[in-house]
Formats: C-alpha cells, structure tokens, sequence
C-alpha cells in the first residue's frame, strides 16, 4: 500500500473505530444497502481489530418501553426502515452501519471523536480547542446557534406540551392536533414540525468541521436521532387523528426520547460563548 493511501485509510478507519464499540447494537432485520455493505467492508473489521467490544458507553442498550405498551414500543425501534426511504435525511448513521444506537443516549458516556490524522497530517491537541482536527470554530458555531436555537427551543416547547395534553384525562385532540400540523402549501407547519430540518442543520453547522475530511460521526448519530423524531411526530398524527390515546402515548415517549438523544448530542458544542444549552424534556 503507498504512504499516500495508508494514512487515510488508518484516518477514516480510527474515526469510526472510535464509535464501535459504543453502537454494537442489534442489526437491522431489512437486506443491507449496497452502499452500506461496501462501507462496513472497509471499517467493520479495522473496527473489530483495534477496539474490543464495550457496551457500557450508553445507559441503556436495549429498547426502553413506555409503560402503557411495551410491545407496540419494541415496534418503533425495530420497524422496518426501507432504506431510509422515508427518512427525513437518509444518510445517518444506521444508513451507513446497519446498527441502531439506543433509544436513550447515555452522552456522559459517548466515546469522544479523537482520530489521530487527517488528509493534511497529524492531529494537534490543546486544552482550548482540543482535537484540531474535529474542532469547529466559534465562528462557525455562534451564527449556527443565533439561526436555528429558536426555533428547535419552540419546537421542544410545543412537543412538550402536546404531552401534557396526552397524559390528561380527557385530552384535547383538536389542540393536540393544531401541535403537529405539518402545514399545506397555505400555512406553516407546526413548530414541532418545522423544527425537524432546522435540527438537521443546526447538527451540521455545530457537528462539522473543515479540518477534518472524514465521515462526521457525531452528525450521523445527530442524524439519526432527527429521524427518529420525525417518525414519532409523523405517527403521531395518524394516532390523534384516531383518537388512540395508547399508541399516542407511546409514541409521545419515543418522540421523548429521541428528542432529548440529540439534544444531548449538540449540547457538547454548545459553550458559554455560543449560548445556553438546551434543556432535557
């Protein structure tokens, strides 16, 4: 192999070697993707060679039910995906695994993104910055954070709410409703539903960096977990529309937790200079 092909490969092979062992998590039961089997052909074995497998980097591995169904909650995690083809951003990081981080993530845990090289050389370390090759700039964070903050804080706000209205004895199902109301072409969505994208780029902007040419793995995970919450609020309005308090309920919780898993994930880039971390539902 020649010194130029060499580094790369040890580069983007430490990247995800440095996630494995903290998403060896059940497969997908769907025929992997062709772009995924090539992809798992050059880092799922550099991965089993260099890390040992370690599950205790989240909280909870296995599915976590909500109290009312438990077996209508398994089904969320294990649905069939189809590819992502109905995934609001198709390329996260069960894309390009076949593996599903847990339901709840445990982040104080969350293996820290430390690869060693990138295309231009060695990887340089400080207590200000970091890992130079991952770290993204307050220049790059600050005006990411004064576009987008608002508007996912609403949209946690109103999921929130659409909760309280859920547990209530008698819900109100036209208000619950009005909460997830993707909009037509002549009026907005709702604000939880209009958050959904804008978490999807805010996770970019704050997850990126220029100095680093491999796979963002943070923003994978990020991504996952955006998906997971458009699914939840998609299904949810099926729910309501029904009037099914028990499938709202747990869809609710799922939508919960997803919520809350990439929040926690976007919150490590979110420091005293750039503004206030957002707060778990």
């Amino acid at each position: 192999m020649s010194s130029r092909i060499l580094p790369l490969v040890c580069i983007l092979s430490a990247s995800w070697c440095s996630l494995a062992p903290a998403l060896q998590l059940a497969p997908e039961r769907a025929t992997p993707t062709t772009r995924r089997t090539a992809f798992e052909s050059v880092f799922g074995t550099a991965s089993a060679v260099f890390l040992p497998l370690d599950r205790s980097a989240f909280a909870e591995d296995a599915v976590v039910p909500p109290a009312n169904d438990a077996a209508t909650a398994y089904k969320y995690e294990d649905r069939d995906r189809r590819g992502n083809k109905d995934a609001l951003i198709r390329e996260d990081y069960w894309y390009y695994s076949g593996r599903r981080p847990p339901r709840r993530l445990n982040v104080d845990a969350f293996p820290s993104n430390d690869p060693t090289w990138n295309t231009w050389g060695e990887c340089t370390k400080s207590e200000s910055t970091g890992n130079s090759c991952v770290y993204v700039s307050l220049k790059q964070r600050i005006p990411a954070y004064g576009k987008y903050a608002f508007s996912i804080q609403l949209g946690k706000d109103e999921f929130a709410k659409l909760g309280r209205i859920l547990r209530s004895p008698d819900p109100n199902w036209d208000e619950a409703s009005r909460l997830i109301d993707p909009g037509l072409e002549t009026r907005m969505p709702a604000p939880t539903v209009d958050a959904l994208l804008k978490m999807a780029l805010f996770a970019t902007q704050m997850l990126t960096s220029p100095n680093y040419s491999g796979v963002a793995r943070d923003l994978l995970v990020a991504r996952y977990y955006v998906n997971e919450c458009a699914f939840a609020t998609r299904e949810l309005a099926r729910a309501i529309d029904e009037r099914d308090a028990a499938a709202a309920s747990g869809l609710w919780e799922f939508g919960r937790d997803s919520w809350n898993s990439y929040l926690s994930i976007v919150n490590l880039s979110i420091g005293p200079k750039v503004g206030d971390m957002f707060e778990m539902m």
